[in-house]
């Protein structure tokens, strides 16, 4: 029931894990979860996931696509003022 939530939720409107967390009142933690679900079930959906990945604010570092959560630091200059990646979902074209 959750996951079709998140479904609704994301349709078009890309949203970082915190934004999730506080629209729909959970842990941020059980989001990424049922995240990380959703991803790997919409390959048998006519939705597919876009996440615009994770980046560093100070040197432009851009982290890989597969991770819904924010990263602790930028490996290249080790800073931790990173921007959230996003995640929306789409109907298949």
């Amino acid at each position: 029931m959750f996951r079709k939530t998140l479904i609704d939720l994301l349709l078009n409107d890309p949203m970082s894990l915190k934004q999730i967390s506080r629209a729909v009142d959970e842990s941020p933690g059980q989001i990424a979860e049922d995240l990380n679900h959703l991803v790997r079930s919409l390959k048998h959906m006519e939705y597919k996931a876009v996440i615009e990945p994770a980046s560093c604010r100070a040197c432009g570092f851009e982290f890989s696509e597969g991770n819904v959560s924010k990263p602790s630091k930028c490996p290249s200059c080790h800073s931790t003022w990173l921007r959230e990646p996003k995640i929306a979902i789409q109907g298949k074209s």
